[in-house]
């Protein structure tokens, strides 16, 4: 059976140190110092659903990057306050490490761009990088840069028309397909002259069917044979070609013609356009296709497909064979291409572009055609249209995924710019908080500020948060206190210190801090003016504000309390009922367990006290902010240093004078950093030190003298009459 540690606090058969704490014997322990948690809302950035509490936090000088990632809202609004929370010499500081947690859920506006196809599909969807409703001011447009110069031949002088020309014939292969015979008629009249050959020609085109267009040539007296205009060329992952055939010898030439293989002289471009006139962004990416990847089949008729793992061929005709590659076999398109070049009847080149290329890269192409009258020849041609504008798409301000229609080509162009949509700031659900605050449970951290001051009905009349969400400030509250004092045990040693606020009466807010009632949890009640981060404007923010400065001051002050010390603010507002000037009211809010400031010349606002929510006794630690924290330091920078000194050392190697000896030290330590101080009773800061070793247990006893605040100076000023004498 495993060994057990019992005592009246813990029972435990995990190896370790546990550190107890006896103010009036209550225990408990946490690690570093300076760490703060705040959690709420914020107009970007993802949600805690989909982020990692422990890898997101951030240092107090990295406002800009907090508001790149949440853009406005509460939380850069507290951020910018623990950048700087104290106007006071005494504590110039701030929190070392600030954890983030954004509750409410929200969306990305986006958009989906159109395949260029004839039928209606998606070639992907543009997406704020950010989550939110300011996404929705992203305003977008595809428009054409390069349009395609598809294949055109142009003859030369036709020597005779006529009955010269009577059956002539001469095939055809477009894009690489089968053969078409071209066979002009005996009629000698449907050629005599170059508009009637034109339309003969036309005529045998659209009845093969092929589309091609015969127009008159530039020469005197020539044609000039093109492929036809196509609507969707955008959308093609492969480039046209066009193949003239001297089927029968001598009659091409006849036509002012020549055998030989043409290529489109331009494939289509576009141009994306982002702007957004919130942020003052402009974008304009340009995009081409380029053919990067040439291939030929010598035989009657050969297609050719790639998927995003496999090219494959099927051949009819010549000496070759289909095939079947795997493209991840190649690490670049060059070596595809001099694989295919090397398979009987098939020829290939690679774009120089396209050298290091990987093939993954390839448009996807389904059973283009590669058949060629000739070796050398290359009909089938593949661009990496696709993945170029999926690369410059999220090289943006916007992400870009590919939809169903967007392994190949280009998406279509807009005729007018449009709009990303349905970007939501989203909810902050009763459920948020509890899930946020589990969350908490992996992480070390000191103090927790929830960025809520009142329900969400009221936030929600106020424009602070979306209409669907339903907290309750009373909740949250409960809840960060019920999560502080879960975690700030002997066992967990996850100490920490809550700092709420309620934005209410001044009665409702001394009710709210008795039903809190304990010295791990704070309650402040005033609002608090300050530039904003989001607007640059003079704002009145909730309490939540004033709790975050407090927070951002005892991480900064260290062993300091933050009594009597500056917040960095204009000004602040007192609750309804209650008067920070009138000593009356002060003592009452005192009474109440309340943390609020005060006012005098020069200065905005200063702490009146680091009270804490505690109401039962006048314990000098419970009710103070600075003295939990610090005893918090303390013990489990006590328990971790024992815990890696002698937990696991054998009781040969090491005795109880050995632990005495270190104890020493580390009060020394303490007293250096000022966290405990000399007393009459215990110069060295400490007394009846006693490590007793009965293994397996390392029992240590000490009596710090914890180093606090100066309060109350009562001054006793004796008066006496004057008295004089004269003679």
């Amino acid at each position: 059976m495993a060994q057990y540690l019992a005592t009246s606090q813990i029972t435990t058969n995990i190896p370790g140190a546990y550190p107890f704490i006896n103010v009036i014997s209550n225990p408990v322990g946490v690690t570093a110092s300076g760490i703060i948690v705040i959690f709420g809302e914020a107009d970007g950035g993802q949600s805690y659903q989909n982020e990692s509490l422990a890898n997101n936090f951030f240092t107090p000088n990295q406002l800009n990057a907090v508001k790149q990632k949440y853009l406005s809202g509460q939380i850069v609004d507290a951020f910018q306050a623990l950048s700087a929370p104290s106007s006071d010499p005494a504590i110039t500081g701030s929190a070392n490490r600030i954890y983030i947690a954004k509750t409410n859920q929200g969306s990305k506006a986006s958009a989906v761009l159109a395949a260029s196809n004839s039928v209606p599909a998606a070639y992907g969807t543009l997406s704020d990088s950010n989550w939110g409703l300011p996404g929705n001011n992203y305003q977008y447009q595809v428009t054409s840069i390069a349009a395609e110069d598809a294949p055109a031949i142009s003859g030369g002088t036709i020597p005779t028309l006529g009955s010269a020309l009577n059956n002539a014939s001469f095939s055809v292969r477009l894009n690489g397909g089968a053969v078409s015979v071209i066979a002009l008629s005996a009629t000698s009249t449907n050629h005599d002259t170059i508009p009637h050959l034109v339309a003969e020609l036309n005529a045998l085109f659209a009845a093969a069917p092929l589309a091609l267009t015969a127009s008159a040539g530039a020469a005197p007296s020539s044609i000039e044979i093109s492929v036809s205009s196509d609507a969707y060329a955008n959308g093609r992952g492969w480039g046209k070609a066009l193949e003239l055939v001297d089927s029968t010898p001598g009659d091409l030439a006849a036509l002012g013609l020549a055998a030989g293989l043409t290529v489109s002289s331009q494939e289509p471009g576009v141009q994306l356009e982002v702007s957004n006139s919130a942020t003052n962004i402009s974008q304009s990416i340009d995009v081409t296709s380029i053919v990067q990847l040439q291939v030929g089949y010598a035989g009657t008729t050969a297609t050719m497909s790639i998927s995003a793992t496999a090219l494959t061929t099927t051949v009819t005709g010549g000496s070759g064979a289909n095939l079947n590659i795997l493209l991840s076999q190649f690490k670049t398109c060059a070596d595809l291409a001099a694989y295919i070049a090397s398979q009987t009847g098939y020829s290939a080149v690679c774009a120089p572009s396209a050298q290091q290329l990987s093939p993954s890269a390839l448009d996807e192409v389904s059973a283009i055609g590669i058949a060629a009258s000739g070796a050398g020849l290359t009909p089938g041609r593949v661009k990496n249209a696709a993945s170029a504008f999926s690369i410059a798409a999220n090289n943006s301000a916007l992400s870009f995924a590919t939809g169903v229609d967007g392994n190949q080509g280009l998406p279509a162009t807009m005729a007018n710019p449009a709009y990303l949509s349905g970007g939501a700031r989203g909810n902050t659900l009763a459920s948020d908080i509890v899930n946020v605050l589990a969350q908490l449970a992996s992480i070390q951290c000191n103090m927790v500020v929830p960025l809520f001051s009142q329900d969400a009905s009221k936030d929600i009349t106020a424009g602070l948060t979306a209409s669907g969400s339903t907290y309750t400030i009373a909740a949250i509250n409960a809840a960060t206190k019920n999560h502080v004092i879960e975690y700030s045990t002997p066992q967990l040693k996850h100490n920490r210190i809550a700092l709420c606020s309620i934005l209410d009466t001044y009665g409702n807010a001394a009710e709210q801090a008795q039903s809190l009632g304990h010295y791990r949890v704070s309650l402040t009640m005033q609002g608090v003016t300050q530039v904003s981060a989001s607007t640059g404007l003079n704002q009145l923010f909730q309490p939540w504000y004033a709790a975050v400065i407090a927070a951002g001051m005892q991480a900064g002050g260290f062993y300091q309390a933050i009594v009597n010390k500056a917040a960095n603010i204009i000004s602040y507002t007192d609750p309804a009922n209650f008067n920070s000037g009138d000593p009356g009211d002060v003592s009452a809010a005192l009474n109440a367990g309340l943390l609020f400031m005060a006012q005098d010349t020069g200065r905005a606002g200063y702490w009146v006290s680091d009270q804490t929510t505690y109401g039962y006794d006048t314990n000098f630690v419970y009710n103070s902010i600075q003295a939990v924290y610090d005893s918090d330091l303390i013990a489990l920078d006590l328990a971790q240093s024992f815990f890696l000194a002698f937990v696991g050392k054998s009781d040969a190697d090491v005795d109880s004078s050995v632990g005495l000896a270190y104890l020493a030290q580390k009060m020394a330590q303490y007293k250096s950093q000022k966290l405990i101080a000399a007393s009459a009773d215990a110069p060295l800061g400490y007394k009846n030190q006693r490590v007793q070793l009965a293994a397996p247990t390392m029992t240590v006893n000490v009596e710090i003298k914890l180093a606090t605040a100066i309060y109350f100076i009562p001054i006793n000023l004796n008066i006496s009459a004057v008295q004089n004498a004269a003679s």
